[in-house]
């Protein structure tokens, strides 16, 4: 049996990784676990698991609708932004065409691509970040979608407002980008924009996000897009008909209002950084300043040494050979108990 051309060069996604009764802070889930407005929805919905859920995840999308005040026709949604990527690709790419985005960032982007067919082109990083003018520089008359993370997974940095416009500005309006802002509920910075604002602007601009993060729904897998209808309701074509299920609609719809939930979750967030920035400038440990909820740190030796050593003590973190960078960890901002662990066993690599 032979597999089809496109997907011989592909390789199955790597998760993080654990083992039983390890700490896991390897795949930036909430340390707090899932959000109780969501665990009550969902709770409300169990006796009604003998029925399909709603094909257009119409709860869902009013309540994103509201949230982001758009119009319904302005989003869709997906089994987790996974498969959101999956189907932006399979409504707009056509075999043989490119796409370009990052070499060290989420490897779903390239996955998306090379499903259907198409020529993956990988831009280096600039100083940890999206090089917008090395992205627009692969531009070509064959080029159909561009991916930025924004923050990016794994630095956590992430572009400005004026780097985002000016690069949709010179971007051609036939080639669309997809601006992945799953961590962008964690961003402060006061240069950073969300894509939402920039939608009516742009009719190239695919903005997705996630509730696997900040509303710690990750186990739920909901995703969602926005964009101009012209844009989601093209996408609706290669949609699956029941692709969300009842308790991931309800719960998503749910968790947007909590927002007592989202004020712990960043306030634990941002203390966490304090205490990490200053205890690994002590220890004289390279890390990019991080808008999301990780922190991208270069230990200076083979990454998967340094996990292997850390789950034997009981902690699982992120190895990132798999994103191209061989001695570099990503950690996830946990509790303070957690943190101080971490900066424990980071201690003992110097040993």
């Amino acid at each position: 049996m032979k597999i089809r051309k496109t997907l011989r060069n592909t390789t199955p996604y790597v998760a993080g990784k654990s083992r039983p009764g390890a700490i896991k802070l390897s795949s930036n889930e909430n340390p707090l676990g899932p959000s109780p407005r969501a665990l009550i929805a969902i709770s409300q919905e169990l006796n009604h698991l003998n029925r399909y859920p709603d094909g257009r995840s119409g709860i869902l999308i009013n309540a994103l609708a509201e949230h982001y005040n758009l119009d319904p026709e302005c989003f869709i949604v997906g089994n987790g932004s996974d498969e959101i990527f999956a189907m932006i690709a399979g409504t707009f790419l056509e075999e043989g065409q490119e796409v370009i985005t990052a070499d060290s960032t989420f490897s779903e982007y390239s996955f998306s691509g090379l499903l259907f067919g198409g020529h993956v082109i990988k831009v280096p990083l600039k100083n940890g970040r999206f090089d917008t003018e090395g992205l627009l520089g692969a531009v070509t008359d064959d080029t159909c979608l561009a991916f930025i993370a924004n923050p990016n997974n794994p630095t956590g940095t992430f572009l400005k407002d004026s780097e985002i416009r000016s690069f949709l500005d010179r971007l051609p309006r036939d080639v669309i980008l997809i601006l992945d802002e799953a961590y962008a509920e964690f961003a402060t910075h006061e240069e950073f924009c969300s894509g939402s604002d920039l939608l009516s602007t742009y009719p190239n601009l695919i903005v997705t996000r996630t509730f696997s993060k900040i509303y710690g729904l990750a186990g739920l897998r909901i995703g969602y897009a926005m964009a101009q209808p012209d844009l989601t309701q093209a996408i609706f074509r290669a949609k699956q008909a029941f692709n969300v299920n009842l308790l991931a609609q309800s719960g998503g719809a749910e968790a947007l209002k909590d927002h007592e939930f989202i004020n712990k979750t960043l306030a634990l967030c941002s203390e966490g950084k304090k205490y990490l920035y200053k205890a690994l400038e002590e220890e004289n440990f390279f890390f990019y300043p991080s808008e999301a909820n990780f922190i991208c740190i270069k230990v200076d030796m083979d990454s998967k040494e340094v996990f292997d050593n850390f789950l034997k003590q009981g902690m699982a973190i992120r190895p990132l050979a798999s994103f191209g960078m061989g001695e570099w960890i990503r950690y996830t901002i946990g509790t303070q108990e957690q943190n101080e662990e971490f900066i424990r066993l980071l201690k003992t690599l110097k040993d």
